[in-house]
């Protein structure tokens, strides 16, 4: 309904007076999303949490992976009858115990993924929340500056908006509002600074869900 709404408003005004058309500017926040500096910085932040993760579970795969050899091992001693029967007893004993160990540890790794897993796509999730809301303030401020009477997402994900099939380039603000939301973004970041930066983010956001 709301973007009906906002349909039906924008198509009012268009149908108004020439001068109001100039008063109208189209915004495509899908791009201002995706080429936002900060966006970019956070899906770096994301990316060296996933390295971390499959690098964790390799960890944990190389041990579950050396369990199993000897559980392999262990059952065929349990069942070689060159083996005295009290020696089979004990490897089969083992065997056992290695099989619940192995099945553990499958499940740890199960459980360490789902875990990760959720707690990325819940920064995802805030920090996509938090980017979108700085990016509608400046939209905003720059209406306001401007003396826009509205500002029409026309991105692609924007359904109600899609059946503006023809734009004029020039009243597309979206370069403008790049502009101003990159303005501050840092002229150099070290990678190693870079790096620290998000682990120690990282490590903060651990112990506050925990």
């Amino acid at each position: 309904m709301k973007k009906l709404f906002i349909l039906g408003l924008a198509c009012c005004l268009l149908a108004g007076a020439a001068g109001a058309a100039e008063q109208i500017a189209f915004v495509d926040l899908e791009r201002l999303f995706n080429e936002f500096y900060k966006t970019q910085l956070a899906k770096s932040k994301m990316d060296v949490q996933k390295n971390d993760i499959e690098a964790e579970r390799q960890i944990m795969i190389s041990e579950m992976t050396q369990i199993s050899e000897e559980v392999d091992v262990l059952k065929k001693e349990a069942r070689d009858i060159t083996l005295s029967q009290e020696i089979r007893d004990e490897k089969r004993i083992l065997f056992e115990e290695r099989v619940l160990e192995l099945r553990d540890k499958q499940k740890e790794i199960e459980a360490y993924v789902a875990r990760r897993q959720q707690q990325i796509q819940a920064q995802v999730t805030r920090m996509s929340q938090s980017i979108m809301d700085e990016i509608r303030q400046v939209v905003v401020e720059y209406a306001q500056q401007a003396g826009l009477q509205a500002v029409i997402d026309r991105s692609q994900r924007q359904a109600a908006v899609g059946v503006f099939v023809y734009v004029r380039p020039d009243i597309d603000i979206s370069q403008e509002i790049l502009i101003m939301l990159n303005s501050k973004r840092p002229d150099i970041i070290g990678d190693a600074a870079a790096t620290e930066s998000i682990r120690e983010d990282e490590q903060e956001e651990e112990v506050e869900e925990q």
